[in-house]
């Protein structure tokens, strides 16, 4: 807060010293506020929250249920999910919850959390009255993942003469083999010489609503499924859309972070293990690739005991048969692959071979027995072209040690490792990184393809159908979202940097709110006052920071400055009332400043001067000096117009504004 005017002294001597505002120093207030935001919107109230009350009955499909919460976005992988509430329940119970919200957001995630921290959610739009989990029953529309009793009785298939893998005939040109003009010498000696392709052939028929696809690609066996479970959709948008994004500002996203948090990725880790009574099927959901068109989805599996002594995993997989899944050209249009957008249309079977493969009749099932191990690749080529000197040509695997070689291929598949190994991408791939990486949410398991040339991982999306053992859960903490309030200590000659006084407040649970001092940018004596702040009521605010005594400047700021005094942030726990929301709790707090003798408190009403604010999250309060409107140019729009700009608070100068101490990470 910069020095009271000589001018602004005598106006306050004529006027008296009297606690509050009277009308004529209201009007001293606005026209300071009006030079600089101009005429303030009559139905600006200075808060960025909105509150409101829903009801969540804990049914979600977990084994157990622990609580139940209130997410700003979906907690998976995703740094910036916040808690707004949360309550300890039991499976089937019923609790209604309060939340504060940013005013921008329309809609915000309710989530089943297990005693293990397996997470299960549901998307809602603010404002709805109830949430649940469960979903109607939906046999007759054809969507229900495949059991046992739903699996195609066969006990044979015929297969087609298998195909060379691009691993196979490049391996076979040993130290010759010849890419886009480059010659390589990875593939000499590296054992992939016998990896065959193979792919059940046209003709054959099945029962429970299977077929086989002869239009355009043998050999895939699928069933037709009638799009996403009623709310499901938004719930996989909400959860891919935060944890593999595409596109970040124009430029491809690097999500290998992201991959590498999940407790699935490691070299050689992505696999599945069969629960040996239901069929095992992918179910593809997205496709954001223009060439889709290229991707051929096949499966090995082998027992671990089966590796020969003294040979790696790694190196006995290249020995195995390959089987074809899916071809991705059949279940996604161009319009589907530009744009994103989500599908669920065909969900594949994976047939367990009972013999090894060869041409016509091969005892199979539909049912993979216990023990094994289940892995993926994609050969990527476009339909019935082999040409192996093509660059964008090749088979990239989930078990990453088979990767090595295609990871060599410049031009495409290099392009994703890392600088420090030739590669084009800041914190890229090894060569030895999966390509394709596994996470679980919401109960399901899904499969995320990296097929090319940089690390989005979101190039293909499946969903495993079942039968598979219980999946690997990932872990995460997801912390509560934090609430500031910023004070003006001299409203009639406020500069309106919003720094006088700083607090945070964050919910811990229904009846516990936290409560910091977070900043004092102000000379002034500041003493703070409400109802029900246990530990701080009548305290002055730079003896609760610890900084009674000028800074080197001269001054008394507290953490408002980049060369000036810091402090932690003072924290207390707050009890409150069950309905009690944090809007309604901070306008409740306000500051009397003994130097000035005078309480300033949060506007009584709408249209008044913004002597203080209520923002969502960690907000960057301005620098010393710097007005509000300055660190945050959208602010003066916004404060003309209740409507236009609401998240303003989103878009500071970074050179104006000071990092908000204990900042959520």
């Amino acid at each position: 807060m910069k020095k009271i005017s000589v001018i602004a002294i005598s106006l306050l001597a004529v006027m008296g010293c009297r606690h509050g505002f009277d009308f004529d120093e209201t009007e001293i207030i606005e026209a300071n506020a009006q030079k600089y935001f101009g005429i303030v919107d009559p139905k600006q109230d200075w808060v960025c929250v909105q509150s409101n009350t829903v009801t969540i009955t804990a049914d979600a499909n977990l084994a157990d249920i622990a609580k139940v919460q209130i997410l700003s976005e979906s907690p998976y992988f995703n740094k910036d999910a916040k808690v707004l509430n949360e309550a300890e329940v039991k499976k089937g119970e019923a609790v209604t919850l309060v939340y504060d919200a940013p005013k921008t957001a329309t809609e915000l995630v309710a989530a089943c959390v297990s005693s293990k921290g397996a997470y299960y959610i549901q998307v809602f739009n603010v404002g709805q009255s109830k949430v649940n989990f469960s979903a109607a029953t939906r046999a007759t529309r054809g969507i229900t993942r495949a059991n046992g009793s739903e699996a195609p009785t066969f006990t044979s298939i015929k297969l087609r003469a298998p195909q060379q893998s691009f691993n196979a005939m490049r391996a076979l040109q040993g130290a010759e083999c010849t890419i886009s003009g480059k010659k390589y010498t990875v593939w000499a000696n590296s054992g992939w010489e016998n990896e065959l392709m193979w792919e059940p052939a046209d003709g054959q028929t099945f029962d429970n609503g299977w077929k086989m696809d002869t239009e355009k690609n043998k050999g895939i066996i699928y069933r037709d499924l009638d799009g996403f479970e009623d709310g499901e959709q938004a719930n996989v948008e909400k959860i891919v859309n935060n944890f593999l994004v595409k596109m970040e500002n124009g430029v491809r996203r690097n999500n290998i972070k992201q991959i590498r948090n999940s407790a699935y990725f490691s070299q050689n880790n992505n696999y599945f293990y069969p629960d040996g009574v239901n069929p095992i099927t992918l179910i593809p959901i997205q496709a954001y690739s223009t060439e889709f068109k290229w991707n051929h989805i096949f499966y090995y599996y082998f027992r671990p005991q089966d590796v020969p002594a003294g040979m790696s995993e790694s190196d006995y997989v290249k020995t195995l048969p390959k089987f074809k899944a899916i071809q991705v050209e059949r279940v996604c249009s161009s319009d589907q692959a530009k744009n994103g957008k989500y599908f669920r249309t065909k969900e594949f079977l994976l047939p367990f071979y009972k013999e090894a493969p060869h041409e016509g009749e091969v005892q199979a099932s539909a049912i993979f027995p216990k023990g094994y191990k289940i892995g993926f690749l994609n050969m990527k080529h476009e339909n019935g072209k082999y040409n192996i000197a093509n660059e964008k040509y090749g088979c990239t695997y989930g078990d990453g040690n088979l990767n090595y070689e295609v990871n060599h291929i410049a031009g495409h598949f290099l392009s994703a490792m890392d600088k420090s190994i030739g590669g084009l991408t800041n914190d890229g791939m090894q060569f030895n990184d999966p390509r394709i990486a596994l996470f679980t949410a919401n109960e399901k398991t899904y499969l995320c393809f990296e097929e090319g040339a940089d690390c989005t991982f979101c190039d293909l999306i499946l969903e495993l159908g079942g039968g598979t053992d219980e999946p690997v859960y990932d872990q995460f903490e997801v912390e509560g979202m934090p609430y500031t309030m910023c004070f003006e200590d001299r409203p009639n000659v406020a500069d309106y940097d919003m720094n006088d006084l700083v607090l945070r407040c964050t919910r811990k649970s229904q009846t516990e709110l936290s409560l910091s001092v977070v900043a004092a940018g102000a000379d002034d004596d500041l003493v703070l006052f409400g109802t029900g702040i246990e530990g701080f009521d009548g305290k002055e605010i730079h003896e609760i920071l610890n900084a009674t005594g000028n800074g080197a400047d001269g001054h008394r700021f507290v953490n408002t400055k980049k060369d000036g005094t810091v402090r932690s942030v003072v924290t207390k726990t707050i009890t409150v009332s069950k309905d009690m929301t944090i809007p309604k709790y901070l306008r409740n707090i306000y500051i009397y400043n003994s130097t000035m003798d005078r309480d300033i408190k949060f506007p009584e009403r709408t249209g008044q001067s913004p002597y203080a604010i209520i923002v969502p999250g960690d907000f960057d309060y301005p620098l010393e000096g710097n007005r509000i409107d300055a660190a945050y140019l959208g602010f003066g729009t916004w404060a003309q117009n209740i409507n236009v700009g609401m998240d303003w608070y989103d878009n500071g100068t970074d050179s104006k504004i000071y990092t908000n101490p204990g900042k959520s990470k």
